[in-house]
């Protein structure tokens, strides 16, 4: 199976990029392989909304706007699984993440039926922390929407032990991305 692994943190190795490589070594072990992404390097503008990627009444798969997008498209379109690893900003993911979700607009819907998708996320603070749920009810609905399936969720909190030193997470990480 192949995957698009995305890293929406504006840190490069932080905690959810520590949480996504124990996630793709569980994925590997399987015989996965496929591409992984740092947005923070990418320049993706926002949607403007001019639905001139619609013009099918589908998604063209292009956007008059220019950008690094025009080269994701493909790679979305290519991939068996989409991985989103990010941290939880305001009880929602990134400005990052956020920017790439809304160009995907561009897209025929149906290209992603039967796509699975994997959340890892991380966050400060403390648990109970309602941001892991919020955003996995979003991506849950996005999911429906799309006909992918929401193949798995990880939250964790990084604010006590940070994700390359809590053992535990890192072991859940690996065998989530030992069962795509």
């Amino acid at each position: 199976m192949t995957y698009l692994a995305l890293l929406g943190s504006p840190r490069k190795k932080g905690n959810s990029a520590a949480l996504l490589a124990s996630f793709l070594d569980g994925a590997a072990s399987k015989g996965h392989s496929g591409r992984t992404l740092f947005l923070q390097e990418k320049r993706i503008l926002p949607c403007t909304s001019c639905n001139s990627c619609k013009k099918d009444g589908k998604g063209t798969g292009k956007c008059v706007l220019k950008d690094d997008m025009a080269e994701l498209y493909p790679l979305v379109s290519e991939a068996d699984t989409i991985v989103h690893a990010f941290p939880v900003y305001w009880w929602s993911m990134p400005a990052q993440t956020k920017l790439f979700q809304d160009r995907l607009y561009a897209l025929d819907y149906e290209s992603f039926n039967g796509k699975k998708l994997f959340l890892l996320l991380t966050y400060g603070g403390e648990d109970p922390n309602s941001g892991p749920r919020l955003i996995e009810d979003t991506f849950r609905d996005i999911c429906d929407f799309l006909g992918m399936e929401l193949a798995g969720c990880l939250g964790t909190c990084s604010g006590v032990i940070p994700v390359e030193k809590n053992k535990s997470v890192l072991e859940k990480a690996f065998l989530l991305g030992a069962s795509m």
